[in-house]
């Protein structure tokens, strides 16, 4: 065990010594007991690694700004198509250090919507505004 190992174990140590020190047995057992609740949701390891996995995929909800790998998983397509993407020129890119590749949250939102299918409701919507805008056109022509 080297140096760092060994400062972080004692930590550990430390902060455990610390939470025990400041609850009783019950309320220790308490937390065993939501931690073990919790766990049991996953079969084994491996279930639990995977959830913890795409829990660290799904975290970049949160950035403005995606890496190539994070775009490919947002836009669930290839790395390839997403690299075609670009230069398609399709949405703008920012290199800071020259190399990686760095796409807007809000560009590819606006390429998703770009080719929209619209509901029935969506087509109601759109007709009655192109009626509302030919009948002001036409009650301006009148006036004139």
């Amino acid at each position: 065990m080297n140096r760092k190992e060994y400062d972080l174990l004692l930590s550990r140590i430390e902060g455990l010594k610390a939470f025990l020190e400041n609850r009783s047995l019950e309320e220790f057992q308490k937390e065993i007991l939501k931690v073990e609740s919790y766990l049991k949701r996953f079969g084994s390891l491996d279930e639990l690694l995977s959830h913890l996995e795409r829990v660290e995929r799904i975290a970049y909800v949160a950035k403005d700004f995606l890496n190539i790998d994070e775009v490919a998983d947002y836009l669930q397509v290839s790395k390839s198509y997403v690299y075609k993407l670009t230069s398609l020129k399709e949405f703008t890119v920012y290199k800071p250090n020259g190399k990686t590749i760095f796409i807007l949250r809000d560009d590819l939102n606006d390429w998703i919507k770009r080719n929209p299918y619209l509901s029935n409701r969506g087509i109601e919507q759109h007709a009655n505004l192109i009626a509302y805008k030919l009948k002001q056109d036409n009650t301006q022509k009148k006036q004139k």
